[in-house]
């Protein structure tokens, strides 16, 4: 090959080579601009915490009139703000493109702008605080992270957001409410010692932005059309029989009727113990609800654990009596997105129907103590508990859907009334729970209150943020072993592991003395 032709090869392969790298350049730097102007991003995480969900877009496609949403952020936030920042901004952009030209949005920095200043403080939107370390020094540094919605005449603000955790559900709630007509009405029934409004605190509390709660008396008057469901939260005594006409017949209009029903009810007040209810006193359902509330307390040994003190020391124990409930029902919208929860206090629950889905149950060792009276005390052993008791899964809420039918063939004899009795509903909702505890403001925390919305959500027949506030609510806790799972660890950690350790080292020894050796 002669000189001439290699150098023109040379000059043909550098050529070659220096297309290829415009080339590529060239196709990063328009993929660069097509990501920025078609905003394409793709969530890898459990919950799809980063996209938004489907019940955001029907939010979204109700709207009748154009939503503004601002975003007032102070920039150079330290992380993890600096994060959020982000986070939020991508999904102001999600709620703009799926509003299609019905969500507009604008995020601006309160710093630069006194009138946005003063605006904010109009609001009483407070700064955020957060410690910084700058030039070896630790400072504080005040900033804001808020949202202010706007809607016709109308405002909903959300003062401080703290992390990505539970913000599609805080907005798209925000939205729901400034373009709706306002708050679900709910019924709390207190009649024959069932809990009032005033002995649930925390939970009217937690309820109050979306609910709005009344005391109803069905021994003097029925169910007003208004109300969308009834709770019957801890009866001690046995309702009169005008009492369950007129729940019944809220029932058969179509009502959504959430009861909490057991044989004692928590009296943490005093110390760890329970307050038993009035013989007959969950009769009625079995004869209006074809439900029956079993005998006894249900003991789980896959229990949460509480704070006992005793005198000046205090310990965690795990307490049978507030089973930690893992098994539950994976195809109902009311309990499919939560992982765990917590039912204190509860009686076993037994379905008459074969209408009634089972909503949770107890795990496979649970055991029931029978009584009344029950012993709660939280320091005995859990082995002294469960001995000589047979141990299996307990039902513990049921829930029905669909066609319902009356207990009653006619009017009582207190009413008066010429308005026929209404026989069967077609879309009836009907829940019961055998833990009259379980709103109690002990117990009204975490994945208990999501259970709790979640209930009042199906219940009132208003779905759509249910898969909402479940999504980072994810709880991982160790499912319990067995006796003869526990034995095998043992016996593999004391006795298999240190012997293969021996018989290795007794190996690689013989390997060193006959290098030559075949093995």
């Amino acid at each position: 090959m002669s000189k001439g032709k290699l150098v023109d090869q040379r000059k043909l392969m550098r050529r070659s080579a220096w297309v290829k790298v415009l080339v590529v350049l060239s196709l990063g730097v328009l993929l660069f601009a097509l990501a920025n102007f078609s905003h394409v991003r793709s969530d890898w995480t459990e919950d799809q915490v980063y996209s938004l969900s489907d019940s955001s877009k029907q939010v979204l496609d109700s709207l009748d009139e154009p939503l503004m949403i601002r975003a007032y952020i102070t920039s150079d936030m330290p992380q993890p703000y600096g994060r959020l920042q982000r986070f939020i901004e991508d999904m102001l952009q999600s709620y703009y493109e799926a509003g299609h030209g019905k969500v507009g949005f604008d995020i601006m920095d309160p710093a630069s702008n006194a009138n946005v200043l003063a605006s904010l403080k109009a609001l009483n939107i407070p700064k955020v605080q957060v410690q910084v370390v700058e030039n070896d020094r630790a400072q504080v540094k005040q900033g804001y992270l808020a949202i202010v919605l706007e809607y016709l005449d109308r405002k909903e603000v959300i003062s401080v957001l703290q992390s990505e955790e539970g913000f599609e559900y805080l907005l798209t709630k925000k939205i729901k409410k400034l373009t709706g007509k306002g708050r679900v009405k709910i019924g709390l029934t207190s009649s024959f010692g069932a809990h009032n409004l005033s002995e649930l605190q925390r939970f009217s509390s937690w309820m109050s932005d979306d609910y709005e709660f009344v005391s109803l008396d069905l021994t003097r008057a029925d169910v007003p059309n208004d109300v969308r469901a009834v709770i019957v939260d801890g009866m001690t005594s046995p309702p009169s029989k005008l009492w369950r006409f007129r729940l019944d017949q809220f029932r058969m209009r179509g009502g959504g009727v959430w009861v909490l029903a057991g044989n004692a009810r928590p009296l943490l007040s005093k110390g760890f113990d329970v307050q038993p209810v009035a013989p007959l006193s969950n009769d009625w359902l079995l004869k209006d609800l074809n439900v029956s509330v079993e005998a006894g307390l249900v003991m789980d040994k896959r229990a949460q654990r509480v704070v006992v003190r005793n005198g000046a020391f205090q310990s965690q124990v795990d307490y049978p009596f507030v089973p930690n409930v893992l098994d539950l029902n994976e195809s109902h919208i009311i309990s499919r997105d939560l992982e765990s929860v917590s039912i204190p206090f509860a009686s076993p629950l037994l379905a008459v129907s074969k209408q009634a889905q089972i909503l949770m149950q107890s795990s496979p060792w649970t055991a029931v103590q029978d009584g009344p009276p029950f012993d709660v005390y939280p320091l005995m052993s859990i082995e002294k508990r469960f001995e000589g008791l047979q141990v299996k899964s307990e039902i513990l809420g049921l829930v029905f859907d669909g066609e319902m039918h009356s207990a009653f063939k006619k009017l009582p004899q207190e009413l008066s009334t010429q308005e026929p009795v209404l026989t069967e509903v077609k879309n009836g909702r009907l829940l019961v729970i055998g833990s009259p505890g379980l709103l109690d403001d002990e117990f009204m925390d975490g994945s208990a209150l999501v259970l709790a919305l979640n209930s009042l959500d199906w219940l009132s027949r208003d779905e759509s943020l249910i898969s909402l506030r479940s999504r980072g609510v994810i709880e991982r806790p160790l499912a319990a072993l067995s006796s003869d799972g526990k034995t095998v660890f043992k016996v593999l950690w004391l006795f298999v592991l240190p012997l293969f350790i021996l018989l290795l080292g007794l190996w690689r020894w013989w390997r060193l003395k006959h290098p030559l050796a075949k093995v």
